[in-house]
This record gives structure tokens, C-alpha cells and sequence, in this order.
């Protein structure tokens, strides 16, 4: 993965073989390579030039193309309602094309239901948009073939988009009101030591009035922080920098990974969020009949944390060598011990899918429960450590007031 993030992205306009014209963005070597790319899958190649600037940089880091996670659930419902009633697969994505509107996926789905109507699978159409369209989904898809149900197939995929979905809401909406909270009081904080400390200073200056110990004390930070501004600015892109430059390396991006789950009360939430995440997609991938091999291998795809990713790569490894899926968990070190004991009880009984998706639900719940106590205890705690400090520049400026009016009386 880290290798595409290196080469360079090329924008591209081609005429599919079903007649549409595409523009798209692909990650090649060389202009020569991706023309060769494109055209080994039918197209002809109009247009190629190499995308230049940082714009195109950022973009690739935050993974390319993207389509909406809701937008998915929606087209999935739609599909498998349409075969379910009896509709051949390319007359059910025409009367999804020709309902929605225009955009980035609607016209992925006209090249689909091309590539489909000239006798490529349904699987095969979509994973030639992996940026979009995970290896899970393709799996399912694949899985439909097989089994000849693939209303079943997408039923059951939906079902996982919105547990996600559910989820990723949950972890999101509990962070946005500190973010928010802490973000404002940093700022009112700001405006107070830059503008409002050397408005009154200015004033007990000319008055001649001699200050208290807080309010030098408050002085002096407030001169020490405008004189040294820029090196402070400097200081936090410098840090910001290396942050991105650690997180787009394997090493740096495992390091910051593995620091995450390993924080005192977040770190569980990390954790537990990864493992909730992994569960599903393991019960979904076994429930639509994949081997168990092939079903850690899928769902380790999905997992943001690099950390766990390469323990469950490894996890793979060993069950390729013949370990049970529960003993090499439990060897992983990622996995919790009652985890490990559930999943070899449904190991053993041949129920696996179903414990699997008994810790998601055990996990998502856990979740939900830690990101609520967080929440309460974050909003009060900073409330109180903002007001502290606001509370504390405000005293310091009043107290020569509050000093000039005692020697007056």
C-alpha cells in the first residue's frame, strides 16, 4: 500500500468499452504504464497527464476517490431488492442509474453494468474499483455467485454497512462537543493573553500604578509568548509535519498506532472499536461461506490500525501452518482472554460466525458505554480547567483595580 502512496497519480480521460467517457485518477509508475493498464482492460486512452502539486498529494494520503458510506447502503438496498423481485442484474442497475443522479457513482455503475452486459461477473466489474468497493464487498459478491442467492449476499453486506456505520457515528458524534469545547476556550484564551492583557497593561503603565505578583506573573508569559509567536508557529508545524511524515511510513504509522491502544482510557476504546470492527466482518465473510483462512485474511483489510493489522497478518500466517484460530489469537497478544475463549468454544461447536458476531456486539456496546462515561467526564473536567485559567488572567487584571480602590478608601 505504502508503495501506490509513492508513485505518482496521473488524471485520466478514457472511453470505456461500453461507449461512456470516464475521467479517473490512477497511480502508476509512468504515463506509459498506466496507458498499458488501461488499455489491457478494454479502454481507449484519450487523454494522460500527471497530476502536479500538493492538492493531488493530500488527496491520495486521504485515499483517493470517495463515495459517501450512506450513498452504499442506499445502492445495496436498492439492488438486492430489485433481484429479489426477479430482475436481471444488468435491468436492476439501470433502474438504479436511471433514478439517481448524476454523479461519481453513477457513472461507476453505467461502466459496471457495461462491463457486466459484455459477460464479465458481477464480482469481477466491481473489483476493478478497489478504491471504492472493499475486497469484503467483492467478496460477498462472489459469494452470491457461488451460492446463486446474491439478494441474500447483498442483504447480508448492508447489514454490516450500517452496524459500521453505527458505530463510526457513535466514536464521531462523542468527540465533536469537546473538540468544539476545547477549541473555543483555546481561543477565548488566546484573545485574552494577546489583545486584552497588554490593552490593561498599557493602562496600569500610564497610570503608574505599581502591579501584584499574579499580574506580573501574567505579564511576563504574555510578553514571552507574542515575542516568540513565530517560533511557536514554527515549532507546531514542525510538529504537525512530522506527525503526517511518521504517519504516512509503515514504521511511524505502526508506532503511532500501537501508542493509541496503548493510552491509559482512550486506548481500550481504540482497541475495543478495532475488535468490534474485525468481529463483524469475520461473521459476515464466514456467514456468506468463505474458509476461515481466507475470511481473516478479508477482514484484516478492513482494520485502520496498522498495528493490529500486522497481528492479524501473522495470525493468518500461523493458521496457513496448521494452528488453531483460537491458539494463534490467543499467541497474537491483541486479542482479550475471554475473546480467545469464546472463539474456541465456537470453534469447537461450529458455530464461529455466531460468536463472532456476539463480541461485536459485546464490543460495539463496550464502546458505546466507554465513549459515554469519556464524554461526561471530559465536558465538566475541561469546562473546569478552561474557566480555571480564564478565571485566573481575569483576576490577575483586576486585582490592581481591586488594589488602587482599597488604598482609596
Amino acid at each position: 500500500m505504502w508503495g501506490l502512496r509513492s508513485m505518482p497519480i496521473f488524471n485520466c480521460k478514457i472511453a470505456t468499452p461500453s461507449g461512456r467517457i470516464l475521467e479517473k485518477r490512477v497511480i502508476g509508475q509512468s504515463k506509459a504504464t498506466v496507458k498499458e493498464h488501461l488499455e489491457r482492460d478494454g479502454n481507449f486512452v484519450l487523454h494522460i497527464k500527471r497530476a502536479e502539486g500538493l492538492l493531488p498529494a493530500i488527496g491520495l494520503m486521504g485515499g483517493g476517490r470517495k463515495i459517501k458510506l450512506k450513498d452504499l447502503i442506499i445502492f445495496n438496498q436498492e439492488f438486492s431488492v430489485l433481484i429479489k423481485a426477479g430482475l436481471p442484474i444488468p435491468a436492476a442497475l439501470d433502474a438504479i442509474i436511471e433514478k439517481a443522479k448524476e454523479g461519481e457513482l453513477v457513472d461507476i455503475l453505467r461502466d459496471i453494468r457495461g462491463e457486466v452486459a459484455a459477460g464479465a461477473s458481477l464480482s469481477t466489474a466491481f473489483s476493478k474499483y478497489q478504491d471504492i468497493f472493499s475486497s469484503l464487498y467483492v467478496a460477498a459478491l462472489q459469494a452470491g455467485e457461488k451460492t446463486g442467492n446474491m439478494a441474500l449476499a447483498l442483504s447480508r453486506h448492508v447489514q454490516y454497512l450500517k452496524k459500521i456505520h453505527q458505530i463510526r457515528r457513535k466514536v464521531i458524534s462523542a468527540s465533536v462537543y469537546p473538540m468544539i469545547l476545547t477549541a473555543v476556550s483555546f481561543a477565548a484564551l488566546l484573545f485574552l493573553l494577546l489583545y486584552v492583557v497588554p490593552t490593561f497593561t498599557r493602562t496600569y503603565f500610564e497610570a503608574g500604578t505599581e502591579l501584584p505578583g499574579l499580574t506580573r506573573l501574567l505579564l511576563n508569559i504574555t510578553t514571552a509568548f507574542k515575542n516568540n509567536l513565530p517560533y511557536i508557529g514554527i515549532l507546531v508545524a514542525l510538529c504537525v509535519m512530522a506527525y503526517l511524515y511518521l504517519k504516512n511510513t509503515k514504521d511511524g504509522r505502526r508506532f503511532i498506532d500501537k501508542w493509541k491502544i496503548s493510552l491509559p482510557v482512550v486506548g481500550p476504546v481504540y482497541l475495543h472499536y478495532s475488535l468490534s470492527k474485525l468481529c463483524r466482518t469475520m461473521a459476515t465473510v464466514l456467514g456468506a461461506g468463505m474458509p476461515l483462512l481466507e475470511a481473516v485474511r478479508i477482514s484484516s483489510g478492513v482494520l485502520k490500525n496498522s498495528f493490529v493489522r500486522e497481528k492479524l497478518d501473522k495470525v493468518s500466517k500461523d493458521l496457513e501452518r496448521g494452528g488453531g484460530f483460537a491458539q494463534v489469537l490467543a499467541a497474537s497478544g491483541v486479542f482479550p482472554s475471554l475473546a480467545v475463549r469464546m472463539i474456541s468454544a465456537g470453534e469447537n461447536s461450529g458455530s464461529l460466525d455466531q460468536v463472532l458476531n456476539d463480541l461485536a456486539e459485546f464490543y460495539e456496546e463496550d464502546v458505546d458505554t466507554r465513549l459515554s462515561v469519556l464524554t461526561s467526564a471530559i465536558e465538566p473536567t475541561l469546562m473546569i480547567i478552561m474557566g480555571a485559567l480564564i478565571g485566573l488572567v481575569v483576576l490577575a487584571m483586576y486585582l490592581p483595580i481591586f488594589q488602587l480602590a482599597s488604598v482609596a478608601i
